[in-house]
């Protein structure tokens, strides 16, 4: 196995000297009686026995790893939406460090999650209950657990980080330079979570039950730094519940009756753009989703998107706010550069849920 690096040896010690501190400060008001396990060490169990660890390849600047959280005993995961969970055959290793591929059930574009499934047969897998997730006030004690910098890559245990809860607050952030769509409350915590690969893992109170859902990396609208937030574990029911009903998209607030659709995103119409390099860069298609109105409209991997409509779009974020820009449910033209010749491209934006026939 190799070395591990400065940076994350720093960040283990770092982590065992708040596990230290933790148990020394919550001493007598923990489970002490010999024999039985303390508090703190039921809520780390509970979680490194539910946390997968995510892996895939890498595109662009998403990590080829990350984190999910198992939510029902026949293989069925909650993760952060990203390149990785919607990439086909992405690998989940349990926490006995079995490797199973997983297939992608319902994406939430609001939240920013995913339901993934893994096939375990007639096994029975620990897992968190979303019926009986647990509730914690500001101040309260909690565990985080999830996988950051890959540090686990099979039987392993994945990283656990101990904190308080800081608030229970709307979240106002952005990701890289464009705006996060999710406004909803979260969970603000002092762990640090705000890590690659930690997204998709869990918060976890003292009684085991799961508190949250950590979200993806991002950073305040007001101060600029980094938030270390995670979704009410509630709010991934709305997932489940989705994937029940057979549907395999959530793009509208659905806790909020009647309110608007999230903008359009180049994921809603299946693109993966080519994001890297230089401050601008030229809105090339990286990958296309199978079975995603793009792939239908005959868009290709490698095509140079010149316009949508009458609008030029120079760059990937120009894409990004001229796709934001459209309603949902009609036809736009992409204007396409490929190879030599350029060709223009009808694709039809999917519908807000609620409005497809």
């Amino acid at each position: 196995m190799p070395a591990a690096s400065p940076r994350v040896l720093r960040a283990s010690l770092i982590s065992a000297a708040r596990i230290s501190i933790a148990f020394a400060a919550f001493g007598a008001s923990s489970s002490t009686v010999r024999g039985q396990d303390t508090q703190f060490e039921v809520a780390i169990r509970a979680a490194q026995d539910r946390v997968v660890k995510l892996f895939g390849g890498r595109i662009g600047e998403t990590e080829g790893y990350g984190s999910g959280v198992l939510v029902s005993a026949d293989g069925a995961i909650i993760t952060d939406l990203s390149v990785l969970s919607e990439t086909p055959g992405v690998r989940v290793v349990t926490p006995d460090g079995r490797s199973f591929d997983a297939r992608l059930l319902c994406r939430d574009e609001w939240r920013q999650l995913a339901l993934l499934k893994i096939d375990v047969g007639d096994e029975a897998l620990p897992y968190f209950d979303l019926d009986t997730s647990g509730d914690i006030s500001p101040g309260e004690w909690l565990v985080a657990a999830g996988n950051p910098f890959k540090v686990a890559v099979g039987p392993e245990p994945v990283t656990v980080s101990l904190g308080v809860l800081s608030a229970r607050a709307p979240l106002s952030a952005r990701r890289k330079t464009q705006d996060f769509a999710y406004d909803g409350d979260v969970l603000i915590t002092d762990a640090i979570v705000a890590a690659p690969g930690f997204a998709g893992g869990a918060l976890v109170g003292l009684d085991g039950a799961l508190v949250g859902i950590v979200g993806k990396a991002v950073t305040s609208k007001n101060t600029n730094t980094y938030i270390n937030f995670a979704y009410p574990a509630q709010a991934a029911r709305a997932l489940v519940d989705a994937a029940k009903r057979g549907e395999t998209r959530i793009g509208a607030r659905e806790a909020e009756p009647g309110a608007a659709a999230a903008p359009l995103t180049p994921f809603d119409i299946g693109v993966v753009l080519f994001d890297i390099g230089g401050r601008a860069p030229p809105a090339f298609v990286e990958r296309v989703a199978p079975d995603s109105p793009a792939r239908r409209a005959g868009v290709r991997s490698g095509d140079l998107v010149l316009s949508l409509d009458d609008t030029a779009t120079g760059s990937c974020d120009d894409l990004r706010a001229a796709l934001a820009r459209q309603e949902r449910g009609r036809t736009i033209m992409l204007t396409i550069k490929r190879g030599e010749d350029v060709v223009a491209i009808e694709v039809v934006t999917p519908a807000a849920p609620g409005d497809q026939q």
